[in-house]
């Protein structure tokens, strides 16, 4: 393979506004098709937006009409379209991010690790972690505070994830920006790194007044080796886009030749355990 173009597009998110997140959305996918992305991933919750009473009333099902059209849309255009929202379930919410290709909702990834403000609204929702593929590459996705636990990355490198998508909605206080930026930075060098797959980092940008609260951006893709291939920067509105082709081709972690294949497997045990475990504690309330 030659040529495979992902995109993260990082931007400004309307809070409770469906519609005009929807036809942003729309926009970000042309920009996309115009830019011969195979795949492009917005932010978290993007369509719903952020806060507790925000998101349930903007909540949508995965057959919501409105949903069905813009995945026709990037369907049309022939863009795989990875975006946040949160994900009506009967009487429950979910951190919800779609796989929207062939002009359907092909899938959907549920966050797995809530921080306290998505315990409030979703408490836990023990789902697969799924890869999906397009064009022959296979990709899963982490979202938000996903990225800081290891064992989730992990099962997705081990399931044959070439690429893992991280999209996040964060918004903080001035005085913890720098420190946050540094630390998620350092995550997804480490995943990168530690599972030889490519990272691709989605965020948003913006100020609330309301709540103080900033969003910085620093949406990246980043290589096999933690290096970054393309990076839209602090506090802009921007698609950035990269040909990860020449990324997919190395060993992929379950074949990593310093390691016999029994300890591959040890540590992937190890690690579906460890995640197991947080579920089952998170469920017990602990």
């Amino acid at each position: 393979m030659d040529k495979f173009v992902i995109g993260v597009w990082q931007g400004k998110c309307k809070d409770g506004d469906v519609a005009a997140n929807i036809a942003r959305t729309r926009k970000v996918i042309d920009e996309a098709a115009a830019a011969r992305c195979d795949i492009v991933c917005l932010p978290e919750v993007f369509l719903s937006g952020m806060g507790k009473r925000v998101q349930k009333r903007s909540a949508m099902t995965l057959n919501d009409p409105r949903l069905l059209a813009l995945a026709r849309h990037a369907g049309k255009k022939r863009v795989t379209t990875l975006v946040g929202l949160t994900e009506k379930r009967g009487k429950r919410f979910a951190v919800t991010q779609v796989v929207l290709s062939g002009g359907r909702v092909a899938g959907h990834y549920t966050k797995t690790m809530p921080t306290e403000q998505d315990w409030d609204l979703m408490r836990f929702f023990d789902d697969e972690l799924p890869v999906f593929q397009v064009k022959g590459v296979k990709f899963g996705v982490i979202i938000c505070h996903d990225s800081s636990f290891p064992e989730v990355a992990a099962t997705l490198a081990w399931k044959g994830a070439r690429i893992i998508f991280s999209p996040h909605y964060n918004g903080l206080p001035r005085n913890r920006m720098d420190s946050h930026r540094t630390l998620v930075r350092n995550n997804h060098v480490g995943v990168a790194a530690h599972y030889n797959v490519v990272v691709a980092r989605s965020n948003v940008v913006g100020h609330w007044p309301q709540r103080d609260s900033y969003g910085y951006g620093d949406s990246a893709i980043f290589g096999p080796d933690g290096a970054p291939l393309a990076e839209a920067g602090l506090f802009t509105e921007k698609l950035v886009i990269c040909n990860v082709a020449p990324y997919l081709a190395g060993v992929d972690w379950r074949s990593r030749t310093e390691l016999r294949p029994a300890i591959i497997d040890q540590l992937h045990a190890a690690a579906l355990a460890a995640l197991k475990k947080k579920h089952r504690h998170a469920k017990e309330g602990r």
